[in-house]
């Protein structure tokens, strides 16, 4: 029966009815057994036995090993199943632990550990204890408490930071991986760059000096003896664009500050938080209203943290992407397109900078869904003929090609004879190319 895939979904499906059946949970093991373990995506399913679950889980991470672009979709299916109860996420977490301390790979996997705490916290868990319980610096117990006491209650306060504060102004601090707490790292951030934080001007220093201790900060060769040649720098560009960030100025005022801005933006922590403060700015429903400038300077910023920071390129795509689609309802048709064409400029120079299949398969998406005026994607197509040159992989291809096709989006681009960027590019891709 096992062998047929018709019967096999039938027993996952009474699996899934009956999870105490003795004999449906021996058939989902010999299922597993026999190497069909990718097709149980039920999660109470493969939860109730540990050699189902190890191999689904298995499968799971080499699924996200073996991702590229489309490596946030094969976290949050991995999420998913480790955050199915208590047990499956101190198990997986436990094994993810472990493998993060291999010398190859172990960073990818400290990563999957920290995506799979997020999507835990994001679903109401408070799974503080577990994060710190396989965080090392078991010695450390004022800081680890000061630490715990903020992260479960999701909030930072003056209390818990001076205690951090001291502990790493001591000679001999703790190790900086203990601030290195993704979850820790965003409410320090949010705190110092978001619109309308308020900080007890008394403490603010001390904010900033934790923040860019852990962006900057690494361990030595001697246990105790960090090496800190960037944190003055780094505290200082902090300081500068908090002050900006603070000052409520607006896109005028903001011109005079662009040489400070540019300068800090190269700090990858500096980046982060223009990033966020740039997010609260123009996601505020009246920003656009009241905007004059053809390119706003706050979205100028972004080309810059685009061109400084490719880790930052998924984040910075989602906010185009939500500024894309929000409604401009207050603004007039022709306006409107104009700020939508505005917003793919920014979309191809994200592109330029590396990010390209993700805001391809964006654009396409765009395009199958018909619900984007067509005259902003062939905007979008001219301005990308424009930027490239081959050779071109063979995704970027299969991406572009059925949109240079298109007789309603390019029919208007293309000259006699085959000496437009249109023709160039059809007759080189068919040369050169597999077209599916």
């Amino acid at each position: 029966m096992i062998e047929h895939p018709t019967w096999r979904s039938l027993i996952y499906r009474l699996a899934e009815e009956y999870p105490d059946c003795l004999m449906l949970n021996f058939t989902i093991k010999l299922i597993s057994d026999a190497g069909f373990q990718g097709e149980i995506t039920s999660i109470s399913t493969a939860a109730q036995q540990i050699e189902v679950f190890s191999r689904v889980l298995k499968s799971s991470i080499v699924g996200f090993l073996q991702s590229s672009d489309d490596w946030q979709n094969s976290v949050n299916e991995c999420a998913k199943m480790v955050c199915h109860g208590a047990q499956t996420y101190v198990y997986s977490q436990v094994i993810v632990h472990i493998l993060s301390q291999e010398p190859r790979g172990g960073a990818i996997m400290k990563r999957l550990g920290q995506e799979i705490t997020r999507c835990a916290q994001q679903s109401g868990h408070d799974v503080t204890p577990i994060t710190l319980a396989l965080t090392p610096g078991e010695s450390w117990r004022g800081a680890r408490t000061a630490l715990a006491a903020m992260l479960s209650r999701d909030a930072l306060n003056p209390a818990d930071i001076s205690v951090l504060f001291r502990a790493y102004t001591q000679p001999e601090p703790p190790p900086v991986h203990l601030l290195r707490i993704p979850q820790f790292l965003e409410l320090l951030v949010d705190s110092l760059f978001k619109s309308g934080s308020k900080l007890n001007p008394e403490h603010k220093s001390k904010y900033m000096y934790l923040l860019a201790y852990a962006t900057s900060v690494c361990e030595g060769v001697t246990p105790g003896r960090p090496i800190k040649e960037e944190l003055k720098a780094t505290v200082q560009a902090i300081e500068k664009i908090h002050t900006v960030c603070s000052s409520s100025a607006s896109s005028s005022e903001l011109i005079a500050e662009l040489p400070t801005l540019y300068h800090c933006i190269r700090f990858p922590v500096v980046g982060m938080g223009v990033l966020v403060w740039v997010e609260c700015v123009v996601t505020e429903p009246s920003y656009f209203k009241l905007c004059t400038e053809h390119c706003p300077v706050h979205l100028a910023l972004l080309d810059e943290v685009a061109s400084c920071h490719q880790l930052l390129h998924h984040r910075l795509l989602r906010l185009l992407i939500q500024l894309f689609e929000s409604p401009q309802d207050e603004l007039e048709i022709l306006v409107q397109l104009e700020l939508k064409k505005m917003l793919l400029d920014r979309m191809v120079n994200l592109l330029s900078r590396g990010c390209v299949v993700p805001v391809l398969r964006y654009i396409k998406q765009c395009w199958q869904r018909g619900d984007t005026d067509i005259s902003l994607i062939r905007y979008f197509i001219t301005e990308v003929l424009d930027a490239i040159a081959p050779p071109y992989t063979q995704e970027f291809v299969q991406l572009v090609l059925p949109m240079v096709e298109n007789e309603e989006i390019t029919g208007t681009m293309r000259a006699e004879g085959e000496n437009d960027p249109v023709s160039e590019f059809i007759v080189h891709c068919k040369a050169h190319y597999v077209v599916t």
